[in-house]
């Protein structure tokens, strides 16, 4: 539906190249910056800059670019839900609500909806899907930006300090001889803890050792043979709590609950779809 000229945008928005986005769009490079000179013109302001033999998109033709993106992904959503008279939504979620809150949206989902595709990521990868458009919406605990994404409130999870029982502790100082279990970069879970390190001045490498585990039920076994400790939200470990296999550290200054929110494109034409579904679940 988008005028052609815009699709030449995006993709130039993508490989910052001339020759890429001819290759790409099948088209010839004169053929590319015809099309940009013309936007240019139409608009009455500039899209590219050109510096030593390198082009790269203005702010504002970044912004138009991503403008364009999701126009263009979202008009081939409505077509198709036109078409079927039926929604296909596709969804992400954060490994760390896989097994807690995703079940309960899928059930829900399932009934006014035919859910055609569920990713589950950490929360940049879920970010990046919901921008190139290989997800609708993606329910994540981490922080995102609110320039870019919107978002409906789901519900808050208390966040804890979890351990065997072997290992006790009063305080974050008492830990540091301990092995930290902690998830990749670019998780939720790890930027919540690394930013209330922060506020106590504090970081990661404060930590006697510290393993990376991209997987919350790994790191949920590893605690259990007395490996060492996490920081996790208390519903992955509602279970082993309750069962006493693992405890709860309540530390002096650690009180941390974090919202979790349906997010999605800002200005989505889909906007009171999602708020639906969240006040259905």
């Amino acid at each position: 539906m988008l005028d052609k000229r815009y699709q030449t945008l995006i993709s130039l928005a993508e490989t910052q190249s001339f020759t890429q986005t001819a290759k790409q769009l099948f088209i010839t490079q004169p053929a590319v910056s015809q099309q940009i000179a013309s936007l240019e013109s139409e608009l009455k302001f500039p899209l590219i800059i050109h510096e030593h033999n390198r082009i790269t998109l203005t702010t504002a033709g970044f912004k138009l670019a991503n403008f364009a993106k999701q126009t263009s992904l979202e008009s081939q959503k409505v077509i198709s839900s036109l078409k079927t008279g039926t929604e296909h939504l596709k969804m992400g979620c954060t490994l760390s609500l896989s097994s807690t809150i995703l079940p309960k949206f899928i059930q829900q989902l399932s009934t006014r909806a035919n859910v055609v595709t569920t990713k589950i990521n950490n929360t940049q990868h879920i970010l990046q899907n919901i921008r190139d458009g290989k997800v609708d919406f993606g329910l994540i605990e981490g922080n995102f930006d609110k320039e870019e994404f919107d978002s409906f409130f789901v519900q808050k999870e208390s966040f804890i300090c979890v351990t065997h029982n072997s290992i006790g502790g009063n305080s974050i100082e008492d830990l540091f001889n301990q092995t930290l279990l902690l998830r990749e970069p670019g998780s939720g879970s790890r930027n919540i803890f690394e930013n209330w390190l922060a506020t106590q001045n504090y970081r990661i490498t404060d930590f006697k050792n510290v393993i990376e585990i991209a997987s919350p039920s790994a790191i949920v076994e590893l605690l259990k043979q007395g490996s060492g400790i996490s920081f996790m939200y208390q519903s992955l470990v509602a279970d082993e709590l309750k069962s006493e296999q693992l405890k709860k550290l309540d530390l002096t200054g650690f009180h941390v609950e974090h919202p979790i929110n349906l997010v999605f494109l800002k200005n989505s034409y889909f906007k009171e779809t999602y708020r639906e579904i969240v006040e259905s679940v």
